[in-house]
């Protein structure tokens, strides 16, 4: 029994005729015709009754394709795995990341990996933390940098930072005159919330607010920092909100200023626990660690 024999066998339990097989196989009909008498004679019994123009497959056929098809997909998988490894080996990087970090901290990265690995293409995939943690646990990913979350099966998170929320100001704000922000400061002030979404525990800081007896407006909340530095610029309101992003919002519209007590949150890169982490992603790493020790988040002391 030979795999031509089965694929012959298979694209015609697949098209329901000769003609669809040779077709699909790119061969012609005898061919197919042949291969599959030669199946049959291997096997011991036959695949296909011809009724009209048609071929009906016998109850022998139906039970040795599911057994194909089981098989097949397991090439299939193989195939998969085997177009990784080239991808690899062509120097593909696959990186996620989260939204706000893809819009501030990556760029730089991403620029610095390529003047060192010209010929690597690099795919950055912007997803939310779990949805991250999700394409690890499948093996889909080389390296991310997200939020640190609770210990996960298959995911290997290795400590990157512990980023201490800045205060965000409209340029303007009565507040932006003050060296440090206080939680007493924001009294009366209009917060803009951030949704408590994945292992960021956001509740936390407003929490803090409630239990100071600071009395304050929340009528908007989004679920990126991103778009609460935008609506800070805006004038909406007042933002707490990640570090990473400060700078170039500091250029458009938006004032920076430390608060105090400091809430931080811890960050990491992650990998996955049952992939070897190829040299390139490694590297990656390296760099993004490397960056942010030599361009330090603001207010972070």
């Amino acid at each position: 029994m030979r795999l031509r024999q089965i694929e012959a066998f298979r694209a015609t339990m697949n098209t329901g005729t000769i003609t669809g097989a040779a077709h699909m196989m790119s061969v012609t009909q005898p061919s197919v015709s042949r291969l599959i008498a030669d199946l049959e004679e291997n096997l011991g019994f036959r695949l296909f009754d011809r009724k009209s123009s048609r071929l009906q497959p016998t109850e022998e056929a139906s039970r040795f394709y599911q057994e194909v098809e089981r098989t097949f997909a397991g090439i299939d998988q193989l195939e998969h795995v085997a177009e990784r490894i080239r991808q690899e080996q062509m120097g593909l990087l696959n990186v996620f990341s989260t939204p706000a970090l893809s819009a501030s901290l990556l760029p730089s990265i991403v620029k610095k990996f390529h003047e060192t690995h010209p010929k690597t293409e690099v795919r950055l995939d912007v997803r939310v933390p779990m949805e991250i943690f999700r394409q690890l646990q499948a093996n889909t990913g080389d390296v991310a940098i997200s939020n640190h979350a609770a210990e996960l099966p298959g995911v290997v998170q290795e400590p990157l930072i512990n980023a201490v929320f800045i205060c965000a100001l409209p340029e303007g704000h009565r507040l932006a005159a003050k060296e440090v922000i206080t939680p007493q400061d924001l009294e009366g002030e209009t917060i803009i919330g951030l949704s408590s979404e994945g292992p960021l525990n956001w509740n936390k800081i407003f929490k803090t607010f409630e239990d100071k007896g600071v009395m304050y407006h929340k009528w908007l909340t989004t679920q990126h920092a991103e778009t609460g530095y935008a609506m800070v610029a805006e004038g909406i309101g007042i933002g707490i909100l990640e570090p990473f992003s400060a700078r170039r919002w500091s250029k458009i519209g938006v004032v920076i200023r430390p608060l105090r007590p400091k809430f931080d949150f811890a960050f990491s890169i992650c990998f996955s626990a049952n992939k070897a982490r190829s040299s390139i992603a490694q590297d990656f790493a390296q760099i993004v660690r490397e960056q942010l020790k030599n361009d330090p988040l603001p207010f972070q002391c």
